[in-house]
């Protein structure tokens, strides 16, 4: 070919067309991931598993375990290909994960510091909210155990984030997803007892695996699930009696019996009849008991605690979510606003120490 011209750009296009062959062939194994979906950088990709071998403190065992059905519990997973979880910070405007300091461009952020069980800081300013799960507050029980939990798995690595659908809280806090090489931190959380789930739509990407994780912890009696050493409500005593070697450690016999009803819905406009909901909580049992510090929860943050109250052998209390003067054998949890989600939501009854006592799930 005598024209120079001519013949540069014949060989430039053979090297583009050799260049594109080669990405292809690449992506189809899996080695490039772009983010199509996303402002179009890079999208992270990671493969955390579950840590299937948990004893019943809450801690990795060496030890292989399966469920109390007989199956085994490494399918803490998501439904794709190969079970794994894709972690990726999807994050597009705004205050977001892209205006973090990152290690790398594909979403690895530095844990600055850890907040509690279920927030945290990264390098930057951000501060990540855990989705799907909360753990206790300050000074309630088992919250420095979740907190050290937390910072022994994040503090000073880096961490994956993955967006679901919403990017904030009301409080600004990036809402997340947390991988750390090879664990889903969320997932983690939940299945060693250190957190219960709680899911807000539209965020609910990984409903069902944080629920079979809880669903692990409660059989075990880990952390939050450990049963109360002299009570047991009906619903966990049915749950244990019904379960092939499902037991709270201790002979139900002995425990004094609770039962727990709760009205969620109240009649015509939920905040207009805030007192149209309460929970009712009755003494089974032979024995008089003590229910002083004693605790309701919501699966969010609302907390009320009785006083000193002697519950009578047979006797029903009532304790509605409204304003109101206590009295004999009602009480009121002076919110402004329904503690109960008309949807999904449970109630937990622990006794004065934190162990639980009751579940109510609807």
């Amino acid at each position: 070919m005598k024209n120079p011209f001519l013949k540069n750009c014949v060989f430039n296009i053979f090297c583009l067309l050799l260049v594109i062959a080669v990405c292809l062939f690449f992506t189809g194994c899996g080695l490039f991931y772009f983010d199509t979906a996303g402002a179009g950088g890079q999208k992270a990709t990671a493969f955390p598993k579950s840590s299937n071998n948990i004893d019943n403190a809450g801690n990795p065992d060496k030890a292989n375990n399966a469920d109390n059905s007989g199956n085994n519990n490494s399918a803490y997973s998501s439904s794709g290909v190969n079970d794994k979880y894709t972690a990726a910070d999807s994050s597009q405007n705004g205050t977001t994960g892209q205006d973090l300091q990152s290690d790398s461009s594909f979403g690895l952020y530095t844990v600055s510091k850890v907040i509690d069980g279920d927030t945290f800081s990264v390098a930057g300013g951000g501060r990540v909210r855990m989705m799907g799960i909360n753990t206790p507050e300050v000074d309630q029980y088992f919250y420095e155990e979740a907190k050290e939990v937390l910072s022994l798995m994040i503090d000073k690595t880096g961490v994956f984030l993955e967006r679901d659908i919403s990017d904030t809280d009301k409080y600004g806090r990036l809402l997340r997803y947390v991988f750390a090489g090879d664990l889903f931190i969320n997932l983690e959380m939940v299945k060693r007892g250190f957190a219960n789930v709680f899911t807000v739509p539209p965020d609910v990407k990984y409903t069902d695996e944080l629920l079979k994780a809880e669903r692990y912890a409660r059989d075990n009696n880990l952390g939050l699930w450990k049963i109360s050493a002299g009570y047991i409500g009906e619903n966990i005593k049915e749950d244990k009696a019904n379960k092939p070697g499902g037991s709270t450690g201790q002979s139900m016999a002995e425990l004094k019996t609770i039962s727990v009803e709760l009205i969620w819905d109240a009649p015509g406009n939920d905040m207009e009849n805030i007192n149209g909901e309460y929970a009712g909580i009755k003494n089974e049992s032979a024995y008089d008991i003590d229910i002083g510090g004693w605790t309701v929860k919501d699966s969010a943050t609302k907390i009320y605690e009785f006083k000193h109250y002697i519950l009578k052998s047979g006797e029903k209390i009532f304790l509605y979510s409204g304003s109101g003067t206590d009295s004999e054998g009602r009480f009121y949890w002076n919110n402004s606003q329904p503690v109960w989600n008309n949807d999904h939501d449970t109630l937990y009854l622990r006794d004065r120490t934190g162990l639980l006592v009751e579940i109510y799930n609807y």
